[in-house]
């Protein structure tokens, strides 16, 4: 997983971005390529206009949307859908080595959708 921090100058506007790559690399002879690159999109938005609530993929001229950072982590949803439990603990600590599958509660890899 990779994490990126955009900044696009769109017209009169400049669009902040927060994303992951959800990535496979292979090595082949030596050296590391690209295998699949999921991208994952939190959050696209005016500078001064903060994406607050759902759809917060809003880009100048196109109605909002849904991003899909969210999807590749089932343990995201279950914590929301738990609702506000301000004393209670939010979960176990996850093992440094299996933090990312913890996350994903050993969900499959999602598709890659060729364009």
């Amino acid at each position: 997983m990779v994490y990126s921090k955009n900044e696009h100058e769109a017209g009169s506007e400049w669009v902040i971005m927060q994303m992951m790559y959800f990535d496979r690399y292979e090595r082949r002879d030596g050296r590391w390529y690209f295998r699949r690159r999921l991208p994952l999109y939190w959050y696209a938005t005016d500078l001064n206009k903060p994406p607050l609530g759902d759809n917060k993929m809003r880009w100048p001229g196109r109605e909002p949307y849904e991003g899909g950072f969210h999807q590749l982590f089932p343990s995201w949803r279950e914590f929301w859908d738990k609702g506000p439990q301000p004393d209670a603990p939010v979960a176990e600590p996850a093992p440094l080595d299996r933090f990312i599958e913890t996350m994903r509660r050993g969900a499959k890899a999602p598709a890659v959708k060729v364009r």
